[in-house]
């Protein structure tokens, strides 16, 4: 099979958001040599990927970060963003790579409202919630660290966002595709999907569309170097050999159930304090609406994310801990910050997409701060390899974007006291 690859983009660091759309940026090729262990103590890492957010959905006014009320309509209109319902959305929010360089629109970031099918919806994409209707996680938020200047790594919808969390790149841009009644939800993706699941790929080089491949890509992956002694696990939906992970859809992963479980291994796993070194819990298709996938209200997957913190928090292995709480992509909804995207001699863009809610969770982790780095979700790896010591993906692979994600060190203060667990209790959630 033909390989594909992902479109680069250059992240810079700045700590204020551009007051216009940022031009495109020159290509630089990616680190190739090995990082060097900081002296931290961190040995476990949690990275827990939720879905379909952006930072402004979820933080818009939060002190310190970079946000806006006011947006603009496809036709001009200027208005302060709505509040969000306090139960589900009347619609889920056009999410594909299309949709996503509409809403971008030339970096104007008005095209949120042009979707056909947002005729009676047009301003659900910009709702706002507010603290009081996800009160836990503005409390982490305010107590860790939030990362206000965190962007999707490709502007795409879900698997390609999970995706290059593990992989620092993505070989395709859409969600994988199959037909009839083999097409069970757990079986729809990866390796083991059925004859003729196929996913949209593109051309790294010059963001050409190169058609359909099955979903099973022959690329590194961030697990692939750790230390000996260093173990991993990721959790998804299903049970057995269904389980749904970003991981399925690597070849040197297939056949590697050990390492895979599913959402109720995970609590028990935790409750034992049978904690992997470095787990990856990836809540999609996630039952009672734990995976805040619209049109579905955010307050069962706040209360999903908070037993799971309260696990880690409760359990053995706090005291040398980080989580990562992210989301997958931005769901549609309206973002005020343009990405700094680089365009291909063609004109298209895949990378990156919109900014993402990300919270880092830890002992060490500095108080009530607001970390402006420029990151992304291709970051989310290039910690696990500072932390653990361990070469960058693109040493192996040039399109691999770790070598040239913002760090997510920032976030830490390994000097400081480490910090108690904070132990959180789940809300009532509105009556559907």
């Amino acid at each position: 099979m033909r390989r594909v690859l992902l479109c680069l983009a250059l992240v810079s660091c700045k700590t204020s958001p551009p007051p216009a759309p940022t031009p495109p940026e020159k290509h630089v090729a990616p680190s190739t040599t090995a990082t060097t262990s900081p002296p931290t103590p961190i040995r476990h890492v949690v990275v827990l990927v939720k879905e379909n957010h952006t930072f402004d959905s979820y933080f818009t006014d939060f002190p310190g970060a970079a946000s806006s009320r006011r947006a603009q309509s496809f036709t001009g209109e200027e208005f302060e963003r709505p509040r969000a319902p306090d139960g589900d959305l009347p619609v889920d929010l056009p999410h594909e790579h299309s949709d996503g360089v509409n809403d971008w629109s030339g970096g104007k970031m008005n095209g949120f409202d042009r979707n056909i099918t947002l005729l009676l919806h047009r301003k659900t994409p910009y709702v706002r919630y507010t603290e009081d209707q996800i009160p836990n996680y503005w409390r982490y938020a305010r107590e860790f660290v939030l990362c206000d200047h965190f962007f999707a790594s490709l502007m795409g919808p879900t698997s390609p966002g999970h995706f290059v969390t593990i992989a620092a790149q993505t070989p395709f841009f859409g969600n994988p595709k199959c037909h009839g009644k083999e097409c069970e939800e757990m079986k729809g993706r990866g390796c083991t999907a059925p004859p003729g699941t196929m996913v949209p790929t593109y051309d790294a080089d010059t963001c050409e569309e190169t058609g359909d491949a099955p979903p099973c890509f022959d690329v590194p992956t961030v697990v692939d170097d750790l230390p000996r002694g260093v173990t991993w696990k990721a959790y998804g939906p299903g049970r057995g050999d269904d389980i749904l992970s970003p991981f399925t859809l690597v070849k040197s992963k297939h056949g590697a159930r050990e390492h895979f479980g599913s959402y109720g291994e995970l609590m028990r796993d935790l409750a034992r304090g049978d904690q992997a070194n470095v787990i990856y819990i990836n809540v999609y298709s996630a039952p009672d609406h734990g995976d805040e996938h619209p049109p579905a209200g955010p307050c069962e997957g706040e209360n999903f994310s908070v037993e799971i913190i309260d696990a880690v928090m409760k359990g053995p292995h706090w005291k040398d801990s980080a989580i990562i709480l992210t989301f997958d992509d931005f769901g549609g909804f309206y973002d005020h910050m343009p990405p700094p995207v680089e365009k291909c001699k063609n004109g298209k863009f895949f990378s990156p997409g919109f900014r993402l809610p990300t919270i880092i969770l830890s002992p060490y982790a500095k108080k009530g701060h607001v970390l402006h780095e420029k990151t992304e979700q291709a970051s989310i790896p290039r910690l696990i390899e500072e932390l653990f010591g361990m070469p960058f993906l693109s040493a192996r692979d040039r399109h691999a974007r770790d070598g040239r994600a913002g760090s997510l060190l920032g976030a830490f203060d390994f000097d400081q006291p480490p910090r108690p667990p904070l132990i959180l209790e789940k809300r009532a959630c509105p009556k559907k």
